[in-house]
């Protein structure tokens, strides 16, 4: 039996079911061609990044580790849909994933196609034909396409991305909104950030202009301590720790609490 469940936001986030009795993705029929992950490597059009024994990873969810049971799950509320982190559906022992980007949640006027068409005023939530990762029970193996795609589901597998090279690192920091200052350079990064930048660089490519305009104000908000010169719009980074929120901002990893209006680094909690 199939079952679609949403995953909240949030320190107390849960799963809850939304849809049963219903296949919500496409399983692709070419799983087979599963190849290690390597941020170099370009995959063809019929191939997935595989990460095998994923039950003993740090970054495996103890959801997998449990046996299914629809029963377990709450019906999502109405108001609860503003809240969705992602989606999981359960399909005969494969679970789906996708990432719920607010793209995905439209709220426009809008009429089906049918034979008796009516206006509709209803927000609706799109479901990708091909979800952003497979994980299939029986072979304890993770499938996906784009790591940047599931890096806030399975927190921790970021680990995945290879350190920037000395050459990443410089064209990194060589950015019009990166201002370096006090002598810091490329060779002063240690492992930790070169890794981050390496993700970031990954994440960047995925914005366009607009949206890096808004990532900007965004790490302005949660990081007031980090300087920002107006006309030329870049950040002043003097040391590790400051390239180290500004990488953390790029990743949209700040966010506020509902209650108590706290600021927080996700995945430690962390008041900023």
């Amino acid at each position: 039996m199939n079952h679609l469940l949403a995953k909240t936001k949030g320190r107390n986030g849960d799963f809850f079911k939304v849809i049963s009795n219903r296949q919500i993705f496409d399983i692709p029929d070419d799983l087979n061609n599963g190849i290690e992950y390597n941020s170099d490597y370009k995959l063809e059009d019929d191939e997935w990044f595989a990460i095998t024994e994923f039950s003993e990873k740090e970054y495996c969810l103890d959801f997998l580790m449990t046996r299914f049971v629809s029963t377990d799950y709450n019906q999502l509320s109405r108001a609860g849909y503003h809240n969705i982190d992602y989606l999981v559906a359960y399909q005969s022992g494969v679970y789906c994933f996708q990432k719920l980007h607010p793209s995905q949640f439209i709220r426009k006027r809008y009429f089906s196609i049918s034979d008796q068409p009516d206006l509709e005023n209803t927000p609706i939530i799109i479901i990708n034909q091909i979800p952003d990762a497979i994980y299939v029970r029986e072979e304890d193996t993770l499938y996906f396409r784009k790591l940047p795609a599931i890096t806030t589901i399975f927190k921790g597998i970021y680990e995945l991305y290879k350190e920037a090279t000395q050459e990443e690192t410089e064209a990194f920091l060589e950015n019009n909104f990166v201002n370096l200052i006090d002598d810091f350079s490329a060779d002063t990064v240690k492992k930790a950030n070169r890794k981050r930048i390496a993700m970031a660089q990954a994440t960047l490519q995925n914005f366009n202009r607009r949206e890096k305009k808004q990532i900007f104000s965004y790490i302005r908000e949660y990081c007031a301590d980090l300087e920002f010169d107006e006309d030329a719009e870049n950040f002043s980074i003097s040391n590790e720790e400051d390239l180290k929120k500004l990488l953390y901002g790029i990743e949209q990893r700040y966010y506020t609490t509902k209650v108590g209006n706290e600021k927080r680094l996700a995945n430690s909690v962390i008041p900023v």
